[in-house]
């Protein structure tokens, strides 16, 4: 890497955005970042700059930073995003169903990718959910009910083996708990039951482990669908 060279633009924000090159590049989860004067002598800034690049990138969830040690590059992790979006929700009651537009492009992808891909530990985390889901049913537990559908959904998005996707719909986890919610309500307003969203699962589920993408995606369709629906009814019913 060269010296930084940009007088348009601060030290502390060319530093900071080089040293983010350098940890999202070249580093690896889990590995300490060169000592603070190594890191100043290279990106031509003083260690006064550099340390608070380092601070900048803690900020975003980049690195971990503990007094006595260098920073430690962080694994990838949902929180910060999660945080951003049930505050949003909180301010528009309308974000929730753009939610569902967002799930319709993120979980269609990822049912057919787990329809195509599923090893035998994925189907079995999709079926131990669903047996979750239907252990609540029967105890008429609607937050069971809701925790293990939020495990599902997870279980199809791991299945799938794309760790970025199941990264973003593990971001999603509050907003979609809050979805369920009120969908349930909805849901319940129009004369459906658990039993009904739990078939729609069942169907999904069905879907991939037969391999068949299509038909995942065309069922992961259909309770989206079914959940507007729903969410729509609720906020009908509030008004």
């Amino acid at each position: 890497m060269t010296t930084l060279d940009a007088p348009a633009v601060s030290a502390l924000d060319a530093a900071t955005e080089a040293l983010q090159e350098l940890v999202v590049e070249y580093l690896a989860p889990g590995e300490q970042l060169p000592a603070e004067a190594e890191l100043a002598e290279r990106f031509g800034v003083s260690r006064l700059t550099m340390r608070e690049a380092v601070k900048v990138l803690a900020g975003r969830g980049l690195l971990d930073v503990a007094r006595g040690r260098r920073a430690i590059v962080r694994r990838p992790e949902s929180g910060v995003l999660s945080d951003y979006l049930a505050i949003a929700l909180r301010r528009d009651p309308r974000g929730l169903l753009e939610l569902t537009e967002i799930r319709r492009s993120l979980e269609v992808l990822s049912v057919g990718a787990a329809a195509r891909a599923a090893a035998p530990a994925g189907l079995t985390a999709i079926r131990d959910a669903l047996g979750r889901m239907a252990d609540a049913v029967d105890a008429d537990d609607l937050d069971g009910y809701h925790a293990a559908d939020l495990e599902f959904h997870a279980a199809v998005a791991l299945a799938g083996g794309n760790r970025m996707l199941a990264l973003l719909l593990e971001s999603l986890a509050s907003c979609l708990r809050e979805s369920f919610a009120e969908s349930a309500r909805g849901h319940f307003a129009r004369g459906g039951t658990m039993t009904d969203d739990l078939d729609a699962h069942r169907r999904i589920a069905g879907a991939i482990a037969a391999g068949d993408a299509r038909a995942a995606e065309t069922a992961m369709r259909t309770h989206l669908d079914e959940a507007e629906r729903d969410l729509r009814a609720a906020r009908s019913a509030r008004a």
